[in-house]
């Protein structure tokens, strides 16, 4: 599975809107994408676009060219050009492509933004632990040392903490970077990416999100696929690919095979796992009269929906929890700070 590292849900939106203006206008492509690239604020659109333009005055069709800038478009953004080229509603598939876009900037904003204050919370919180516990607890064990006094147990407990993390600090960090960098590794390989993605599956709170989002993600996509004439096997297969998730877009592919051997998309899509099973009877019933497409929207709709809620309550009941406990862990460091003081103040009186 080939992801789009370089451009954004936004500016792939952006450039099919405007190729969708530059199709239905007099101009020609090339015209129009020298054009849009002088538009553009994104040097990668902007290269993007100058080699396209160049690949069609050698010769090439657009999807040719697109075809080979598949280290920066998405698979799913190239076999829907092509489609929509080989169709002669291109125009149409492009509008559509923007459309859906859209909607996946939005979903993953709700997403980046349900996560983030918690994430910085978290941050700081053990950025200030770590302050306290590294620089400020070892002063008070150098003035109660100076006067003769003893360290409280539970002030005793926490410079033993602050010395390992400033003693092996560079081997925490080592450890850290490793961990990160194995990540990365893995992520370069389809089974490591299907190994990491099935992970997230099975963590409590990130289980749900990611799950709402691949559905909504996927309904929408499929719903834009089928209007623009593309096949329904076909369709669920290239919808895999902006799910996100290499372990749903495993499931995905296998839906996909088969509903080629023949199976409905209602029993393809029970074997996701990502649909309730009212959706699932509802596209049932839309299939057999021919209205896949707009119930795929309404499913996405509704699914969208339950994200919004999802994240909302994670919001509403993650943000006081951190609180909390940064509350607590200050709280227990402030107590074994101000012990010793007390005994100071004992031990100078």
């Amino acid at each position: 599975m080939k992801i789009a590292k370089e451009l954004s849900s936004t500016d792939l939106s952006s450039m099919s809107r405007q190729l969708a203006l530059v199709v239905n206008s007099d101009l020609s492509m090339q015209e129009g994408l020298e054009l849009i690239a002088q538009q553009t604020k994104s040097k990668t659109v902007k290269g993007l676009l100058s080699r396209v333009e160049t690949r069609l005055n050698d010769g090439d069709s657009l999807s040719e060219a697109f075809a080979k800038e598949n280290k920066v478009l998405p698979d799913f953004y190239i076999q829907t050009i092509r489609i929509g080229e080989q169709s002669g509603n291109l125009e149409k598939v492009l509008i559509r492509v923007a459309d859906s876009y859209d909607k996946d900037a939005k979903i993953s904003a709700k997403v980046m933004q349900a996560v983030t204050y918690p994430v910085i919370l978290t941050v700081l919180m053990l950025g200030v632990i770590i302050l306290l516990l590294t620089e400020v607890m070892p002063m008070f064990d150098e003035v109660l040392s100076s006067v003769g006094g003893d360290m409280p147990g539970i002030t005793r407990a926490l410079m033993n903490i602050g010395r390992f993390i400033s003693t092996y600090l560079y081997i925490i960090i080592a450890v850290i970077a490793l961990a990160v960098i194995a990540v990365i590794i893995m992520r370069q390989t389809r089974q490591g990416r299907e190994k990491l993605d099935g992970f997230k599956l099975k963590m409590p709170i990130q289980r749900g999100i990611v799950k709402n989002t691949a559905a909504v993600r996927f309904a929408r996509t499929l719903a834009m696929l089928i209007r623009s004439g593309i096949g329904l096997a076909q369709g669920v297969r290239m919808t895999g690919s902006l799910v996100m998730n290499a372990r749903i877009k495993a499931i995905i592919d296998k839906a996909a095979d088969s509903i080629e051997q023949g199976s409905t998309l209602k029993q393809a899509l029970l074997s996701l796992g990502l649909f309730p099973g009212l959706l699932l009877r509802i596209l049932a019933v839309a299939e057999s009269t021919g209205h896949t497409d707009d119930m795929l929207d309404r499913a996405a709709d509704v699914m969208e929906e339950e994200l919004d809620e999802r994240l909302t309550r994670l919001t509403t009941v993650l943000e006081p929890a951190l609180i909390i406990v940064l509350s607590v862990i200050i709280g227990i460091v402030l107590i074994s700070v101000i012990l010793p003081v007390t005994r100071i103040m004992n031990a100078v009186g």
